[in-house]
């Protein structure tokens, strides 16, 4: 095989290795373990911060929403901490989290003028950038700064927009039993040894890469043997959470794991919905908490939670709500200093109908570069107070 050849098949490799990272781009072999984890939660299509963190003291709360607001004997009360507030009741296996004080609530989170489409308010969280001119994610340029291709992991079909930078977009695991590279038949072998070739140039690179791909894929393999502490909800959010925690334990060195929880536009009949994702969410934040227990690494590992925006204030004829503007970010793990970081919401003085927001996403975003020690100025281009959250 000349030159020419074993670059052209080395591609059509890669290409044809579904749910195989991008590694052309880096020639790192291995990652290094890291003691610190940020894991994010991206709930597509806008939870309801109302009927999450229910002002259930506040009358107008329930004269706006007469149908589909939360009972206050069903509400569970944070007590002092939480001010007037409390959680949906599907919420509770958190509840230990917030009595343990490791659990970071933070309402009307948004940016400014705020964008009620599902995409274009997506984009912007996951671009970091209001005004919609930066085209890279604020991890792929952080990921464009290591040198290590599992430096971060998406547990999902395609990485999203968040983690594609300008050099490297991050791999894509859909689950660790799945994840495989397919060859043609018979080209394994003749791959096997024409990359133990040394070469130089464009081909040399190439062949870097795809030692890489064996070693990503060696490593996947050997975390099929790790095995959860804990048992996880059987829906698709919460293996793909098990997932990460197999990855942690496994010690696959990612610094960063992002995984997606859809289905939050709730147009109409929004109680039953709301609640089903609502449970799905605390359950599987719960069992990972005990997960990362079970094995030492709880205080090593933030989870943070976030929507593109949240609800309308006032129900729909539909017994829904419509897209808002602020809504609710969560932050729990061991190390955190949990709370409630934002008062009650005033529903008098509202934007247009929403609740305003109060803080910016990228202030929380700081506080989670600085967790993972990276250079948030850098990241998000502009200096951005980290909030106080460990």
């Amino acid at each position: 095989m000349d030159r020419r050849e074993f670059i052209k098949k080395s591609l059509l490799a890669l290409a044809l290795g579904q749910g195989a990272p991008s590694l052309l781009s880096r020639s790192a072999l291995a990652a290094q373990s890291k003691s610190r984890i940020l894991v994010v939660v991206n709930l597509f299509g806008g939870n309801d911060q109302l009927n999450t963190l229910v002002p259930f003291r506040n009358e107008l709360y329930y004269r706006k929403r007469p149908n589909i607001a939360i009972k206050r004997e069903e509400v569970l009360e944070l007590g002092a901490r939480g001010e007037k507030l409390g959680l949906h009741p599907q919420l509770r296996p958190l509840m230990s989290v917030w009595d343990s004080g490791e659990l970071a609530l933070l309402p009307q989170v948004g940016y400014p003028n705020p964008n009620r489409s599902h995409f274009i308010s997506t984009s912007i969280w996951h671009t970091a950038d209001p005004t919609r001119k930066q085209e890279h994610g604020w991890l792929g340029r952080w990921g464009d700064l290591q040198d290590d291709p599992f430096c971060d992991t998406f547990l999902g079909g395609a990485s999203p927009q968040a983690l594609q930078g300008d050099l490297r977009t991050a791999p894509a695991i859909s689950s660790i039993e799945t994840f495989s590279i397919r060859l043609p038949r018979g080209f394994e072998e003749e791959l096997n040894r024409e990359i133990r070739r040394t070469r130089s140039g464009t081909a040399e690179e190439v062949r870097r890469a795809m030692l890489s791909l064996r070693g990503a894929l060696d490593k996947i393999g050997q975390l099929r043997e790790v095995k959860n502490q804990v048992a996880y909800p059987d829906n698709a959010f919460g293996k793909s959470m098990a997932d990460v925690a197999r990855m942690i334990a496994g010690g696959l060195g990612s610094s960063v794991y992002y995984t997606t929880l859809g289905g939050w536009d709730t147009h109409a009949a929004q109680p039953p919905r709301q609640a089903e994702l609502l449970g799905y969410l605390a359950q599987t934040l719960a069992a990972f908490r005990q997960d990362m227990r079970a094995i030492g690494r709880d205080k090593d590992v933030m989870v943070m939670v976030f929507s593109e925006f949240g609800r309308r204030v006032e129900e729909n004829a539909s017994y829904g709500t419509d897209h808002g503007k602020g809504g609710l970010m969560l932050v729990l793990g061991g190390a955190i200093k949990g709370g409630l970081y934002g008062g009650e919401p005033d529903l008098e003085d509202l934007d247009d109908g929403d609740l305003k927001y109060r803080t910016d996403f990228r202030n929380v975003y700081a506080s989670a570069l600085s967790w993972i020690e990276a250079d948030a100025r850098s990241v998000l281009m502009g200096d951005f107070k980290p909030l106080p959250l460990f």
